[in-house]
């Protein structure tokens, strides 16, 4: 696996990872997963300017899911 991270920095995080509870575990994994998502949609806005929200919402679906949706 290619990373850009330093074997130390590796280190550094997953001892600040054990030190959290599961709570602030999944908290952190929540703010995360929300960064992720707000990047995405970023990048398709970006390539499909104008494009509606309903139509963003359906490309961001299909390409997190690799599915097909039909518009009604």
């Amino acid at each position: 696996m290619i990373s850009d991270t330093s074997p130390e920095a590796d280190a550094r995080q997953l001892e600040t990872f054990r030190r959290m509870s599961g709570e602030e575990r999944m908290m952190a994994a929540m703010k995360l997963s929300d960064v992720i998502r707000d990047i995405a949609l970023a990048g398709l806005k970006n390539r499909h300017p104008n494009s509606s929200e309903e139509e963003l919402r359906i490309l961001f679906y299909r390409e997190m899911h690799q599915v097909e949706i039909k518009k009604e």
